[in-house]
């Protein structure tokens, strides 16, 4: 299988708008349609906004389910803290949803 990577150090150390996030998306989305597994590499990224995991990668969650991201992403050198961002982000977009 095919692999994507997406380096976020090429895009900054501190990722923080939801403008941002996004632009990302935007980016993204076409590539989840396609047969490649997307590596979100967090090398080098010291800090992310919750605005931007919401924008960038929770708001994924609008077109595909949890299980088909988990099925065609994977992120690699993820610091703990932002882990714990993307994380809440998807936990609070999915509680959004089923109340909707």
């Amino acid at each position: 299988m095919k692999t994507m990577l997406l380096q976020f150090k090429n895009i900054g150390e501190s990722l923080g708008t939801r403008v941002l996030g996004a632009k990302i998306r935007h980016q993204v989305e076409p590539m989840l349609k396609g047969e490649e597994i997307i590596i979100f590499d967090f090398e080098g990224v010291r800090f992310i906004s919750h605005s931007f995991a919401d924008e960038c990668f929770a708001k994924l969650l609008n077109k595909w389910s949890i299980n088909e991201l988990k099925q065609k992403t994977t992120f690699v050198n993820t610091p703990p803290r932002i882990k714990k961002t993307i994380a809440f982000t998807f936990k609070e977009h999915i509680v959004q949803q089923s109340k909707a």
